[in-house]
């Protein structure tokens, strides 16, 4: 399941994430992630924004999500991209792919 909370005021824009985040449930949220970026972007006359993945009710992630964070990472414009509240298990995934620092994950 994915909730987003877009706060324009301090230029950010949060997805809270939640369940297991496998290669089945990966799919579809790729495409809203990458629509709700992109319809920012328009409206707000391509100011950049602070994209937030919060995976604090996450207790799976899969290779397809960790793939979704790296491109939502390197799209344009992005002011800085970070992933909060991984329990340890998610932390030490992202550790074990060397993405941990790239991706800011706390």
């Amino acid at each position: 399941m994915l909730t987003i909370q877009h706060q324009p005021e301090n230029d950010l824009l949060v997805f809270l994430f939640s369940g297991r985040l496998d290669t089945v449930a990966s799919g579809p949220i790729a495409g809203e992630i990458g629509r709700k970026i992109d319809n920012i972007r328009e409206e707000a006359g391509n100011i950049p924004y602070r994209v937030v993945f919060d995976l604090n009710e996450v207790d799976y992630i899969s290779s397809s999500f960790i793939r979704i964070c790296v491109n939502t990472a390197k799209q344009s414009q992005l002011k800085g991209f970070s992933i909060i509240n991984c329990k340890p298990f998610l932390k030490s995934t992202f550790k074990i792919s060397g993405l941990d620092a790239i991706l800011n994950v706390s």
